[in-house]
Parts: structure tokens; C-alpha cells; sequence
């Protein structure tokens, strides 16, 4: 454990942020405006959003224990999650265990985060979702692929990002996929379910009361890695009966489980109009989602997940739909391993750039294509048609060119 000597508002409230990389800097910025002292933790010494922070104390965040003894030996008075599950697992321990507000129960917590117990939920609340079954063996994995047929998903049940998934078409690829989910998780078993296709989706609300008071929706692109997001654009094109049954959806789980008051991001498939929901989670989003929302619809998102994690009341008042603006979100990704060279913009795009972070460099060694994420764009358009036409052509725009 290793601290910093960065010094916060004195006699400032202590918050505890699970993570500092890119992806936290707008929950770090916004949690000094609101008046805290942050400290982030950890493992990852050199990522981004630690330098924002007023301390840093390094550590596992996955590890409950560690979680909960280092915000008692600090005397923290707000745990914020980072955005990843594990963090508000971790988050979730701690808080119960320390009393702190702001997150489920661990036990909820635990079945909200987890891809088995939340489809389980699903299946228990009658809502639409693919088949699915828990495979301890790959003869249970075989004897399910025979009942439901082709083709099928095989992932970890606690790992979001895409990692350790496949699409199988045939029985030709069961064995390589079930191993390859196996070595990707941290439980014994792994999920497999049926392959459902549609447009792909998010949905991002708050909830008072278990009721929806704001909601934000999206639409998902993907590039090479087709289990990894690789941008979300604004409004979405959904039909407002989806959205609306999506809504309702959401405020029976939230019921169901009795979810305390704050943000719950959800994706989801539209098959023929019916939302079939995927992975949930009630952590911030990553890849700074939190400044798409704010940049479409001038809610500032980070800002009243940090107050809803810290137990304060968050701002719940809808935006005027009509200045609703059109805005993608859209990471700039590698098409290849290699030395980087630069990042191409066309100059057809640069005027629509209205925010970016970009942090790889020239130098840089690409070795994980799929999974590397070089940057992110924001990027605003006057009018739905443009966006899509853009971004259909956005890796030929935009590009990571190799030495």
C-alpha cells in the first residue's frame, strides 16, 4: 500500500474511488466539485485519473477484504465503485460492512453483478431473455447445445468487456470455446445461451423509489472484436414502445429487488421490437459514457452518480427533448498488432470533434488489437442520417496507422 502526498480541502469529507483510470477522471473531477477529498486505489499505479485525485492508496479493488479494511483504516465516508463490476462488489461489502450509504446489499449486489443470477432473475420475472444455461462440464455444455441448437453464446458469468466469449454456429467449435470461457472466469462454470439477434442497445436511468425518474438510451456499434462496444450514439433509433416496455422492465426489477436510489445502466438486444436484456450493472459506465449523456443532453451524469454512491440526493429533472443533441461516443481502436505511428483523423471529422481523449502514443506497442483501446472521440452531428452515414464509415475515417 503506497500513498501520495496530495493534499484535499481541509477538513474536507473523505471518498474512496476504486479505480483512477481514464474512465474515472469525470467521476474524480466531479466529486472535488461537490467537495471531497478523493483517494483512488487500485493496482493499475500508472493509469490516467490517479493524478486528478488529492491521494492515491494502491490495492485490489476485486478483493472485498482489502476494500473494506482499507475505507475503516481511512475513515472514508463515501466508497464510490470504478467502472467495473468487481468494484461494486467490493464497494457494496464494504459499505454494508462499514454502514455507509449509497449501495445495494452485498447479497444484491452479488445478483445483479453476475450474469447467471441476473438472467435467473429474469427468467423468475418472466421477462424476455435468451436461453441459458450454467455448464459445470463440457458434456452438460454438449447435451445443451443438442436441446437448444445453433448458434449459441459461450462466456464467463463474471466478466464484462467481451472477454472470453464465442459464438458458436456448429458443435465444431464447443470444446475450444468452453475452455476458452473456463480460463477467462473465476468461478468453476460458464454460461452458455441461446444467440439472439437485433440491434444492439443501452439503457441508462435513475431510480427513486424504484421508479425510473430519468432515462438515456442509446445505440451500440462494434468493430473487429464483436463482443466489445465500440461506440454508442445518440438518440437512439428505437421505437418508443421499446423503450417504454424497457422502462417497465426496469422498474419491476428494481421492485424485485428492491434497489436503493441511484443510477442502473442495462444493454440489451431489440429483437422485432422486445427489449431482451443482457448485462446490467449499477457502477458507472465505462469508456466516459457518463460525458455522452451530458454532452446529448446537458445532464451532468457523473456528477449525480458520485452524489447517488455517496447517499446524497441526485438531480432527477428531465431534459427538453428538443435539445436533444445528436453525439457519438466512439473509441478509437487498432486494426492490428503492432508499433504505433499515429492516430489519422480525416479532416472530414475533425470539425465534428467537440471533446477527445486520446492516450496512445507514437511508440506505443500494440500486442492485444481486439481489446486495446487507443482513445476516444465525441463527435456531434446536425442530424440523425449524417451521424449514421459517418459513423458507418468511422474506421476508415479514423485510424491507428503502425510504424
Amino acid at each position: 500500500m503506497t500513498s501520495n502526498n496530495g493534499v484535499g480541502v481541509l477538513g474536507a469529507k473523505k471518498l474512496l474511488l476504486l479505480n483512477g483510470s481514464y474512465a474515472e477522471i469525470p467521476l474524480i473531477v466531479e466529486a472535488k466539485k461537490l467537495g471531497w477529498h478523493v483517494i483512488t486505489s487500485g493496482n493499475n499505479r500508472t493509469g490516467l485519473g490517479h493524478a486528478y485525485a488529492d491521494e492515491n492508496i494502491f490495492g485490489d479493488y476485486s478483493d472485498c477484504e482489502f476494500v473494506y479494511r482499507l475505507a475503516k483504516d481511512t475513515a472514508v465516508d463515501a466508497i464510490v465503485a470504478n467502472c467495473n463490476d468487481f468494484a461494486y462488489l467490493s464497494a457494496a461489502y464494504a459499505c454494508e460492512k462499514l454502514n455507509l450509504p449509497g449501495h445495494d446489499s452485498f447479497a444484491t449486489a452479488q445478483l445483479i453483478h453476475s450474469k447467471i443470477n441476473f438472467r435467473n432473475i429474469l427468467r423468475d420475472l418472466n421477462l424476455p431473455t435468451p436461453k441459458f444455461k450454467l455448464c459445470a462440464t463440457l458434456d452438460e455444455a454438449k447435451s445443451f447445445c443438442r436441446s437448444i441448437g445453433f448458434p449459441l453464446i459461450v462466456k464467463p458469468t463474471d466478466l464484462s468487456g467481451g472477454r472470453g466469449m464465442t459464438v458458436c454456429h456448429s458443435d465444431a467449435k464447443i470444446d475450444a470455446a468452453f475452455l476458452k470461457a473456463q480460463r477467462a472466469t473465476r468461478k468453476s462454470a460458464v454460461l452458455l445461451e441461446e444467440f439472439i439477434t437485433g440491434t444492439y442497445h443501452a439503457a441508462n436511468v435513475f431510480i427513486r423509489a424504484g421508479k425510473v425518474v430519468r432515462a438515456f438510451f442509446d445505440d451500440e456499434q462494434y468493430y473487429l472484436n464483436p463482443y466489445l462496444v465500440a461506440g454508442a450514439s445518440t438518440p437512439s433509433n428505437l421505437r418508443h414502445h421499446t423503450m417504454t416496455q424497457s422502462l417497465v422492465n426496469i422498474e419491476r426489477i428494481a421492485a424485485h429487488l428492491r434497489l436503493v436510489d441511484g443510477m442502473f445502466h442495462i444493454q440489451f438486444i431489440d429483437r422485432d421490437g422486445t427489449p431482451f436484456f443482457t448485462d446490467p450493472c449499477r457502477r458507472a459506465p465505462g469508456d466516459l459514457y457518463p460525458r455522452l449523456i451530458q454532452h446529448s443532453t446537458g445532464f451532468n451524469c457523473a456528477r449525480e452518480i458520485v452524489r447517488a454512491e455517496c447517499g446524497e440526493p441526485f438531480d432527477d429533472l428531465e431534459p427538453d427533448r428538443r435539445t436533444h443533441r445528436f453525439i457519438a461516443r466512439e473509441c478509437v481502436l487498432p486494426a492490428r498488432n503492432g508499433v504505433v505511428d499515429k492516430i489519422f483523423i480525416d479532416p472530414s471529422l475533425e470539425n465534428r470533434i467537440i471533446d477527445q481523449m486520446i492516450w496512445t502514443k507514437r511508440g506505443d506497442v500494440i500486442d492485444d488489437y481486439l481489446n486495446h483501446k487507443a482513445g476516444i472521440l465525441f463527435l456531434e452531428f446536425d442530424g440523425f442520417d449524417e451521424m449514421q452515414s459517418a459513423l458507418k464509415d468511422f474506421y476508415y475515417l479514423v485510424r491507428v496507422e503502425m510504424q
